[in-house]
């Protein structure tokens, strides 16, 4: 936990500038709510302070009996839930103290410079790749804010400790970043997976390779996540304890997953921000990258569907996984 100013955060005009270049893809929401990102005052009139909270997230892969990977932070219950609900307590809990106070709690969708704001209140600096570093619980984070009018004395930012290392830009497989802290999200895997709605682009397709929602390379390499302690969130937040009992489905199967039993198992985690169809869409794709002729039936079914994501993806990893005969030499030839 840590406290900043509800006032403009220091670097939000890098934020401002990769907007105007551009470089957020198909996130139109982000330009529109600039402004508002920037400015907790819109969120919470006579708002003076951000209580900045990190909690972190499980810190071992997801990954399926065929490979297929989940983002580290996609199993279990969604965190805009769980944070939210957390945040809610602990902003009950010090007014039953001090007493009332006026508060909104931010987490993820509300538009809030969530990182600029971590950042300013001491919880960690902004790496390279983006994201938020501790030096002792590293970038697997869930951040979440309470936005209040009370004045409290906000903590000192921490020195940025990337140095000269750049194994978060170099592993990048799609090559995403165009230089420290600039992110090309039209080239990013999370966002191909996770935000953009209908057909992978080409290039895309070639290098999901196991990844059916998300892509933590960019932290997997970072050294501050190597080691990290072990985790003490709760299995909810967390979702650990869920991936040891209940391995995510194989490729194979989202392929075959309904609507039901997509409901009944994934309807209330974070990997209802793709649907159903997205993640079945990454899955093809995956099929295809990976040459799992496994899929080969489901995909055949796939191939037909309305959803031009799904349907597009699919074709291309028949493709890849059944290739045309070659001509029969002793077939004579219409000239």
């Amino acid at each position: 936990m840590g406290f900043a100013k509800a006032e403009r955060p220091a670097g939000f005009d890098r934020f401002e500038s990769w907007i105007a270049a551009g470089r957020h893809a198909g996130m139109n929401y982000l330009e529109k709510t600039r402004e508002t990102r920037s400015s907790p005052e819109r969120l919470l009139p006579g708002a003076r302070t951000v209580v900045c909270l990190a909690a972190r997230h499980g810190i071992r892969p997801v990954l399926a009996s065929d490979g297929a990977q989940l983002a580290r932070y996609a199993l279990g219950a969604d965190y805009h839930g769980t944070l939210r609900q957390r945040a809610t307590r602990v902003a009950r809990a010090a007014a039953r103290r001090i007493g009332p106070f006026r508060f909104r709690v931010c987490v993820d969708s509300t538009p809030l410079a969530e990182r600029s704001f971590a950042a300013a209140a001491g919880l960690g600096w902004i790496g390279k790749n983006g994201c938020l570093i501790d030096a002792e619980y590293g970038s697997y984070l869930l951040l979440a804010e309470i936005v209040t009018d009370l004045d409290l004395p906000p903590d000192e930012p921490v020195a940025e400790r990337c140095g000269s290392c750049a194994r978060c830009l170099e592993a990048c497989p799609t090559e995403a970043f165009l230089g420290p802290g600039l992110l090309d999200a039209a080239r990013c895997l999370a966002y191909w997976t996770i935000e953009h709605r209908g057909p992978l682009d080409d290039a895309i397709r070639e290098k999901v390779g196991q990844r059916v929602f998300g892509c933590d390379i960019c932290q997997e390499v970072c050294p501050w996540n190597n080691p990290l302690p072990p985790a003490e969130t709760e299995p909810a937040l967390s979702g650990q304890a869920a991936a040891k009992e209940d391995p995510p489905p194989t490729r194979r199967e989202w392929l075959e997953m309904g609507p039901g039993q997509w409901r009944r198992r994934w309807g209330a985690t974070a990997l209802n921000r793709a649907g159903r169809r997205g993640v079945q869409r990454n899955a093809a794709a995956s099929a295809g990258a990976c040459a799992d002729s496994s899929c080969l039936p489901a995909l055949q079914r796939t191939a037909r569907v309305s959803e031009a994501g799904l349907s597009a993806a699919s074709l291309w990893a028949l493709g890849r996984l059944s290739p045309p005969d070659p001509p029969d030499p002793a077939r004579r030839k219409d000239l």
